[in-house]
Order: C-alpha cells, then sequence, then structure tokens
C-alpha cells in the first residue's frame, strides 16, 4: 500500500514554474501552453498579430509572468485596425512587462479591459509595469490604458505613455464597470490631448462577480502628469480627475490618497479635479494659469459630491486659482499648502490653517528656482524659509507616508509649508519630463532584489548511487524572467540543471560529498547565490531510497513507479481477500 501512496503523491505534485522563451513566431501557442507561475519572455522584435489574454487565470501563488527584454531592444507589440493592441478579458494574476505597445495612430487602445454586452466578466490581480505606449492618440477617445469592465488590484507601474487621446481611463462612463482598489504609481503620462488620467464615477458595485469587500483605498502616486498645449477635440480636460464612490454599500467609504505627484502646464483647464472621499498630500503642481482654473478643484462632479477632502503639504505655483472647492462643497482640511497663486486658497474649508500664500512673482523669495519651464524650474525652499510652527497632522496618520515628503524624506519636526520638508540643496529627482525617482512609497522602483527562495541553504536530502534524485529551486523578488546556473564541475556526476525551470535531477553515478553554489538571474541581469552540499552514498539493501522536502524527491528509475503500477494494483486486492479468509 505504501508503494501506492507514493504514487499518489508524485502524480499530485505541481508542476514547477518555468521560463518559456517566445518570438513573434511562437508566442501565440506558447501563451495558450502556459501554467499558472510560468514566465513568458518574449524576444525582441516586432509582433503583428496582438497579444490577447482571454480566460487567462493564475492565482495568488503563482502569476502569469509575460515580460519582454528590460534593456536594448524591445518586444514591441503593433496596433491591428479594428482590435486594441493588448486585450484582457476574463483573467487574473497576470503580470505584464517590459513591452512596447505601438497603436501606430490608428483608432484602437494600447491595453484594454474589454467589455461586455451579455455575458459579465472581470479583470483582476494585475501587475502592467515599465511598458512603453506610443502612437494611441487618433482622437480623445483613444486611450493608453483603458478599462470597461469590473477591475480590481490593479497595479500600474513604472509605464511611459506618450500623445495619447487619453493616457489611462479607468472605470467605464456609465458607472457600473468600477475600478477599484489600484494602485497607479511611478508612471510619465505627456501630451494626452484629454486627461492624463480619468477615474470614473462609481454606482453601487455589481454583486456575483467576486468584487472585494470591506473597506479599501486606490492609490495614485509619484507620476508625472504633463499636459501641452495640444487642441482638445473633445473639450479641455484636466491632468487628472478622480470621481466619488457607490453612494451606499460595499465601496462607499473607499478613499483616494493622491501623494507624491508632479502635475504640471494645462493652459485651458484644472490641473486636478476630484470630488468624493480622498486625501491630496505632498504633490507639486505647476502652470495652470488661466484665471478660471486651478491648480487643485475640489468640486461635486458626476452626482457625486465632496464627502472627505483633505488636502496638506502641497507645493502649488503659477495657476489662476490655487486650492479651489466649489460652492456648495465642503473641504475638511486645507493645513500646511505652499501657494503662490493671486487667488490661493477659496470656498468653504472646516480647516484652514498655517498656510503659507504669496504671489507668483513673489515665490523667488521663498524656493530655489520659481519656473514654469520644465529641467530648470526647483521648488525647494530656500534656507530659513517655508516653515513655521510645528503642524498637527495625527488626524491624517491614517493616509499613507503622511509623514513623507515629495522626495520620500521624513518630516520629522512637522514644520515645512508645501511638497519639501527640506532646505538648500534639492537632494532628490528634479521635476521634469522624466520618470520620477524615489518618492513616499514607491515610484518607478527597481524591483526587490532576486532572492533564492527554497530549499533553504546548506545540506540537501541525501542522494542514492543508482537512484534517480530531484530538486527544484526557486526565486523571489527580481524582476521575474529567471535563469539558473551551477558550475557543472561541481555537481555529483550523473546530476545535470535545467536553466530554465531551475530543477536539477537525474541519476548519481559517483558516491561523495559535493559543494556547490546556485546562482539565479532575473530579466534584469540581477543575481542571488545561495551554497548547498549533497551527499551521494551507497544504498542500504534495505532501503528504499531518500527524499525529503524542499522540492527533492527521489526513486530507483525515472520510471520506475509508472512500470510496477499494474503488478502492484494487482498485489493489493489478493491481500485483502486473504485476510478475508481468515
Amino acid at each position: 500500500m505504501r508503494y501506492l501512496i507514493l504514487i499518489l503523491v508524485v502524480a499530485a505534485t505541481p508542476l514547477a514554474a518555468a521560463t518559456i522563451n517566445a518570438t513573434p513566431a511562437d508566442y501565440q501557442a506558447k501563451l495558450a501552453a502556459l501554467n499558472p507561475g510560468d514566465t513568458l519572455q518574449l524576444a525582441a522584435g516586432t509582433y503583428t498579430n496582438r497579444l490577447v489574454i482571454n480566460g487567462l487565470h493564475g492565482n495568488s501563488g503563482a502569476w502569469f509572468t509575460i515580460v519582454g527584454p528590460a534593456s536594448g531592444t524591445p518586444a514591441t507589440f503593433n496596433g491591428v485596425s479594428g482590435n486594441n493592441t493588448v486585450s484582457l478579458k476574463d483573467c487574473s494574476y497576470i503580470e505584464i512587462k517590459n513591452l512596447t505597445i505601438d497603436c501606430l495612430g490608428l483608432a484602437v487602445d494600447g491595453i484594454k479591459a474589454e467589455g461586455y454586452s451579455t455575458t459579465p466578466h472581470t479583470v483582476h490581480d494585475m501587475l502592467i509595469e515599465n511598458c512603453t505606449i506610443l502612437n494611441a492618440g487618433n482622437n480623445q477617445q483613444i486611450v493608453g490604458i483603458n478599462t470597461k469592465c469590473p477591475c480590481w488590484n490593479w497595479t500600474i507601474r513604472g509605464n511611459t505613455i506618450t500623445g495619447a487621446g487619453t493616457g489611462m481611463y479607468l472605470g467605464n462612463s456609465n458607472g457600473d464597470e468600477p475600478f477599484i482598489r489600484g494602485v497607479i504609481e511611478g508612471n510619465r503620462i505627456y501630451d494626452p490631448e484629454g486627461y492624463c488620467i480619468e477615474i470614473k464615477y462609481q454606482n453601487n458595485w455589481p454583486t456575483g462577480l467576486g468584487l472585494p469587500t470591506g473597506t479599501g483605498k486606490t492609490i495614485i502616486r509619484n507620476n508625472v502628469f504633463i499636459k501641452t498645449s495640444r487642441a482638445s477635440g473633445s473639450g479641455d480636460r484636466p491632468n487628472l480627475l478622480f470621481d466619488g464612490f457607490p453612494d451606499s454599500g460595499t465601496g462607499a467609504n473607499d478613499k483616494y490618497e493622491v501623494y507624491g505627484n508632479f502635475i504640471a502646464s494645462n493652459p485651458r483647464e484644472s490641473l486636478v479635479q476630484c470630488s468624493g472621499r480622498f486625501s491630496f498630500h505632498d504633490n507639486v503642481l505647476v502652470d495652470a494659469p488661466n484665471a478660471s482654473f486651478a491648480g487643485l478643484y475640489i468640486t461635486t462632479h458626476s452626482g457625486k459630491s465632496v464627502k472627505y477632502a483633505t488636502v496638506y503639504n502641497n507645493t502649488i505655483y503659477a495657476c489662476g486659482r490655487g486650492i479651489r472647492v466649489a460652492s456648495g462643497d465642503t473641504a475638511d482640511a486645507v493645513v500646511g499648502n505652499l501657494v503662490f497663486s493671486s487667488n490661493a486658497i477659496s470656498g468653504t474649508i472646516t480647516t484652514n490653517a498655517d498656510n503659507i500664500t504669496d504671489t507668483v512673482a513673489n515665490a523667488g523669495s521663498y524656493v530655489t528656482n520659481p519656473s514654469t519651464t520644465l529641467g530648470s524650474m526647483d521648488f525647494y525652499p530656500k534656507a530659513g524659509q517655508c516653515t513655521g510652527s510645528a503642524l498637527n497632522l495625527s488626524a491624517f496618520s491614517s493616509d499613507g507616508y503622511y509623514d513623507s515628503d515629495f522626495n520620500g524624506d521624513s518630516k520629522s519636526g512637522f514644520t515645512y509649508r508645501g511638497a519639501y520638508a527640506g532646505s538648500g540643496v534639492n537632494p532628490g529627482w528634479s521635476p521634469g519630463n522624466t520618470l520620477k525617482t524615489g518618492g513616499p512609497g514607491s515610484g518607478p522602483t527597481t524591483p526587490p532584489a532576486p532572492s533564492v527562495a527554497s530549499p533553504a541553504g546548506g545540506a540537501l536530502p541525501n542522494a542514492f548511487l543508482g537512484i534517480s534524485y530531484s530538486v527544484t529551486f526557486t526565486a523571489a523578488g527580481g524582476a521575474g524572467g529567471y535563469t539558473w546556473s551551477i558550475p557543472a564541475v561541481d555537481l555529483p556526476p550523473g546530476l545535470a540543471l535545467n536553466t530554465n525551470s531551475g530543477v536539477l535531477s537525474g541519476v548519481p553515478t559517483t558516491t561523495g560529498s559535493y559543494n556547490f553554489t546556485v546562482t539565479v538571474t532575473d530579466s534584469n541581469t540581477n543575481t542571488a547565490v545561495q551554497n548547498y552540499t549533497i551527499t551521494v552514498s551507497t544504498p542500504d539493501p534495505g532501503s528504499k531510497g531518500g527524499g525529503g522536502s524542499g522540492g527533492c524527491s527521489t526513486g530507483s528509475g525515472a520510471a520506475w513507479w509508472l512500470l510496477a503500477l499494474p503488478l502492484l494494483l494487482l498485489r493489493s486486492p489478493r491481500r485483502k481477500l486473504g485476510a478475508s479468509r481468515g
């Protein structure tokens, strides 16, 4: 019976995650054959048949990863007339990284979570990272990243979108297919015709689709949103607009947290417009000169009123109005901001305190180089400026990074006004038309360093002469797309490493103790190492072989149990019959 148990254990062992290399000629077939946890490593080149992901579901412990080269010639997906370039439908737990998506000026979106007319579907737990989206500017309704079905737990990180009709349009226009609890960080969106980003208002969330429960937040941080004088054919739009949550039920108490962003240049609208529930802190807003518009405009929109609004430690320069709360709405707090505008702060505000305001002409007395010119502006405070008595920000302590400034530095004594908590030479990123580096929370970060996750370093389970042996090494962190290496001279003779899957296997032919180093390399060429020992012994005649935890297995030949299966199945009922005779 123990043989049958062993057979069942072996049969139930999950497949090890693998890295599959693909080219423009074969990527579609290989995509269809992926298993959860697998990485599809796309070669450099031009892909002319789009990327369609339909019905592909990983899980929280085993994401699908689709990744292009981290540097050099990219993997570029070209637009196809009548079809969105990267199409997502009924899928989850998927990473899409390091791709260039060129819509070729066609009336097609870059990346789109497709809508539906009859049977609902969702797209959730997605990572879109370090992608470049080009030529999605056929008209204002063409979008770099677009969602038209219920979506949640998306991270959109480190992407560049230039010249789009709209940079990102998240949530369906009718409010019924919401974008829920995402993280939008470290992106650069430049020169859209309309919004850099719009996140749509939300009606009551649909039921029966597995949407999140409880209370959560959507985070918008460390992004660069820059418009130009480009004409808006379908009407002028703010750089960033986000609207309110459901009036009741799940999601009604969710919140937007918006911090560490650089938002600049809008000749005909406000830089930011918002409603619902939000905190807005440690942002730098520059250049919305029209006297009718503001750096930050807080107002009811699409039927969603302002329910909770806190605005603190922002720097706002050269805007017709600095912070404007519309008639009929109320902001809870406007505290510790640095605003240079002839109409700095207006509207109904419950707590309006400890702000520094002055004219644009006088800004040079406070900060290093006030300007609307990208690359030369510097709003870091001069020595002895932009300070006051310590701010009491305890009411905002539930906000992410409420105590970190635009650069991600500690606010320490909370004495500074505006987005920076320091003076002199700016130690951080200089505002301009580049991806922001650093900042509170995340931003376009270097992925965590890779590591060899398992087995633990040291002695591996013993191997035995002439008996098959296998151990699977797994990695964590890094940029994915792992490859593995071990100096062959250090391995027990008869064992070999699969450099893509990380499986070390074979039948040992020589006894002894063998020390070796395993190296894992991610797609960004970052490495990690771990040291191991395998002892190969002569098997005890009474032993059934070794084995153990940590992804190791042994047996007398790669398929001995398959050959013995018929005999084992016959032996088992005979024993039962003999026992029944007494």
